[in-house]
Order: structure tokens, then C-alpha cells, then sequence
């Protein structure tokens, strides 16, 4: 490869979280080249005609200039596109290296030896979740509403195994679909059941849905949104709630989130979320490991399953860097964030549901 190399970012344009992989991803590159010690590097984008995943790992794929791709920050659109980063088609020979900030499900696991990921699994983030509610919140009887999916559905089974080996009781486990669900019927049986806890494994305008029908209801009972309900912080409703995180700024005290947070906010003017954030380690532990003198694909991904077992590990915004045998993230856990202010009191507003 002649020229700066390129890292490519795997997110279909203008879908959502895409705008910050981006911004993570360019921030990353910043930071390699003004360190130097290495090669040039800078940002590859898709085009506009990339509308799907497979779309998107197509054309990254056939760009000789892309040493290794970030993305994709959804699990679904990771699984579409892991067959084309690894090249199944030629057994390998152009494959390249697709490292996913935020992809969570269990099924990712191993699933090919050109894909990574820097966050954990959902299996471990819903293990994590359920120890916590049972140790910090006391609770024994937990609720879940979960979005039926494979992630709602896979979360939702971890939790629920986790937390009865704890001796504690799942006395709600129910399905919702995301836009025809009546979340009133789910707070009228949530206020029937009177759990400690309730857990939603779902997104966050659905978890402000129910959350308002509660509230209707008259019911306050702990709430704990999973790692796909982060955007509801920026409502009001939910203050007070609690969510999954794989990011949270206020704990990030790493010398690359010294230089991060600060160099984010100058230049996007606002604070980086998870996507951002983790789309920044995955294109960080890039760099690193081709600034050690790696310059073909196959040889970083070879070297990248050195990181943190033989070679070091390497220093990230969430924490260190390493990576299991299954390429996993090694020794990563998830954070249980509040949402600032008190839970609002009074009627909330809303007939429950969906327009």
C-alpha cells in the first residue's frame, strides 16, 4: 500500500449512531498522526449508494487502501457484513480486519478470525446487570420487558438465568414490539406484580413510553434500561432512571480519555457518547498495532490476537485494550449510570403506546 492508510468506517450513511463512529473514528486519526512513530492515516467513508451493511463491507472491502474497517456499531448489520470483511467467498484472500465498537450479541462470539469487538457481549453486560441488581440494589422479585428481538430475547434470558441462580424471582418476563405496543397494559400488570426492579432490554423512546405509563399508573419501582436505551437521558422523563452503559464520561480517567474528552468537545462542540467513544478505541488499537510495523491485512489481524496475550495491551478511552482467544474484549465490564435530577412526579402526558 502506497500512501496513508485508510481506516474505513463500517456504518450504512446516515443511519443511526453512524455520525458518531465517524466522529470517534476521525478523532482517532487525529491523535495517530500528530503522535507519528508510524505510517500516515486518515478516514475512509462510504458512499452514498451504501445502503446496506453487505453494501457498505463491499465496497471497504475492495479498497487496497483500507488496512481494517470500524464498524459495525449494530449486531444485525455486523452479522450481515462479517462474510464479505472475511472474504468467505475466496477463502480469505482479501479479507479484512472489521473491529465493531458496540456490537453485542452472544452470537458474535468467535464468529470469524477477521472480526473484533472493544465492548462487551450482551451475555456478559446482562450477567453483570443482574449480580448488581441482587448485590447494590437488594432486590429479589425483577420484572423485564424486553424488545422482541434477538437482543431483547437474548438479554432477557441471560439476566433472568443469572439472577434466579441468585436466588432472586423473574415474576414478569414479556415481549414487546417496537411502534404497536400499548405500554399501559405492561404498567397495569407491572403494578399487579410489585417488583423490586424492573428491566428493559429494549431502545430508548420505547423505555420513555413505558416509563410515562408508570407514571400514569402511580407506580415508582426502580428502572433499568439496557445498553440500547443510553439516548433517553436527553429527556426529562426519564430522570432518575438507571441504564446500561459501555461509556460513561465521568468515569473515564484513562490517559487516551485525558486526550479524548477534551479534543471531542472542541471539535464536534458537544461530549462524545458510547458509539463515539468505542469507535475511538477500535480505531486506536489500529494504529497502535501498525505503528509497530504491521502493513498488510493479514498480518495485523494475526497481530491484533497478539494484543494483551504476548504483546501489550493497548491504552483505550473505556479502559486497556486486549483481546480474548474468541476476539472479544478481554476483562470489559459495563457500567450501571443514573440519569441526572429526580424522577418526575405528576400525571405524565400520553395515552400510552404509539401514534
Amino acid at each position: 500500500m502506497s500512501g496513508p492508510l485508510a481506516i474505513g468506517v463500517g456504518a450504512i450513511p446516515g443511519s443511526p449512531n453512524y455520525i458518531q463512529v465517524v466522529h470517534g473514528v476521525e478523532v482517532a486519526v487525529a491523535r495517530l498522526n500528530e503522535q507519528g512513530g508510524g505510517p500516515r492515516f486518515r478516514v475512509r467513508l462510504p458512499d452514498s449508494t451504501a445502503n446496506s451493511a453487505v453494501r457498505v463491507a463491499q465496497q471497504l472491502r475492495e479498497d487496497p487502501s483500507v488496512i481494517a474497517v470500524v464498524g459495525h456499531p449494530e449486531s444485525g448489520n455486523t452479522l450481515e457484513a462479517i462474510p464479505v470483511y472475511a472474504d468467505t467467498e475466496h477463502d480469505g484472500a482479501n479479507g479484512v480486519v472489521a473491529i465493531s465498537p458496540t456490537s453485542s450479541s452472544p452470537r458474535l462470539s468467535g464468529i470469524s478470525p477477521w472480526f473484533f469487538r472493544v465492548s462487551p457481549s450482551d451475555a456478559n453486560a446482562a450477567m453483570y446487570t443482574a449480580q448488581w441488581v441482587l448485590d447494590t440494589l437488594r432486590a429479589r422479585r425483577a420484572a423485564i420487558v424486553y424488545r422482541n428481538d434477538s437482543y431483547g430475547r437474548d438479554w432477557a434470558a441471560t439476566f433472568a438465568q443469572t439472577f434466579e441462580q441468585g436466588r432472586g424471582a423473574v415474576v414478569m418476563r414479556d415481549p414487546y414490539l417496537t411502534g404497536v405496543v400499548e405500554f399501559d397494559a405492561y404498567a397495569a400488570l407491572i403494578a399487579s406484580l410489585a417488583p423490586d426492579v424492573l428491566l428493559f432490554p429494549g431502545d430508548g423512546a420505547d423505555a420513555l413510553e413505558l416509563m410515562r405509563a408508570l407514571r400514569r399508573k402511580g407506580i415508582t419501582v426502580p428502572f433499568i434500561g439496557g445498553d440500547g436505551t443510553e439516548n433517553m437521558k436527553e429527556d426529562g422523563d426519564a430522570a432518575g432512571a438507571r441504564y446500561v452503559a459501555f461509556f460513561d464520561e465521568s468515569r473515564a480517567s484513562s490517559k487516551e480519555a485525558q486526550y479524548f474528552l477534551p479534543a471531542y468537545k472542541a471539535r464536534f462542540g458537544r461530549a462524545p457518547d458510547m458509539f463515539a467513544a468505542l469507535a475511538y478505541d477500535a480505531a486506536i488499537v489500529v494504529g497502535r498495532t501498525v505503528a509497530n510495523g504491521v502493513r498488510t491485512r493479514a498480518a495485523l489481524r494475526l497481530a491484533l490476537e497478539q494484543v494483551g496475550n504476548g504483546a501489550p495491551s493497548v491504552d483505550g478511552v473505556v479502559g486497556r485494550i486486549a483481546f480474548e482467544k474468541n476476539h472479544d474484549i478481554k476483562g470489559r465490564t459495563v457500567v450501571i449510570t443514573r440519569v441526572p435530577g429526580e424522577p418526575p412526579t405528576g400525571p405524565a402526558s400520553g395515552s400510552g403506546g404509539r401514534p
